[in-house]
């Protein structure tokens, strides 16, 4: 009786630092987004209204708010069976990359974006209560903007020359071989013809 009562305690303990350590998680990260947005030249109070939060980090990292809403149906589709997986693994690579693009944003580089990826609250904080400023969305190829103009300027370009058509020869093409005979595909073939032995009598004599 006495040992039960004891496990439910420390389940009732472990449970209970659980919450409040999700529940410090999400106050940090609201504290941090609030400075942060504000930094950005976006409403702090964004940082406390679910997805419009996503919508300004997308906005002020990728040039496109909207984009939040990829990492958020692969989360959903990541029940599937079999394909779950990979979503759930392209969702986190898209998070990855945003850490990176905010590290940018602010000055920074590879070395932060580790840090935003493994402690995130710790170096939010950083960012917002740091003498960080924010220097704009990261031209870095891949920003939205940047994306959609090369996606225009390829289309403009394949309507201006509809026809046009490259090929690039993979081999050079082999010279045949000496050694080898070669026929013209549908051409007879060459019959070779045995002498029969009453041809040979006749050279003999």
């Amino acid at each position: 009786m006495y040992n039960s009562y004891s496990a439910l305690n420390l389940l009732g303990g472990m449970l209970y630092t659980m919450i409040l350590l999700v529940i410090a998680y999400f106050v940090l990260k609201i504290v941090a987004n609030w400075k942060i947005f504000e930094k950005a030249g976006q409403p702090g109070w964004a940082s406390i209204v679910p997805f419009y939060s996503n919508y300004i980090e997308f906005n002020i990292y990728w040039g496109n708010g909207w984009l939040f809403l990829i990492p958020v149906v692969l989360s959903l589709l990541s029940g599937i069976p079999l394909l779950g997986n990979l979503f759930l693994v392209v969702a986190l690579i898209i998070g990855a990359i945003t850490n990176y693009k905010k590290a940018v944003a602010f000055g920074e580089g590879f070395g932060f974006t580790i840090g935003l990826c493994l402690l995130n609250p710790v170096f939010n904080m950083i960012l917002a209560f740091g003498h960080y400023e924010y220097h704009g969305i990261p031209q870095d190829g891949y920003s939205y903007s940047q994306l959609k103009t090369k996606y225009e300027e390829k289309k403009a370009e394949q309507q201006n020359n509809p026809s046009t058509v490259q090929y690039q020869a993979t081999e050079t093409p082999k010279e045949p071989s000496q050694n080898v005979q070669y026929q013209t595909p549908n051409a007879p073939a060459e019959v070779k013809t045995q002498p029969t032995q009453q041809n040979q009598n006749q050279d003999n004599g």
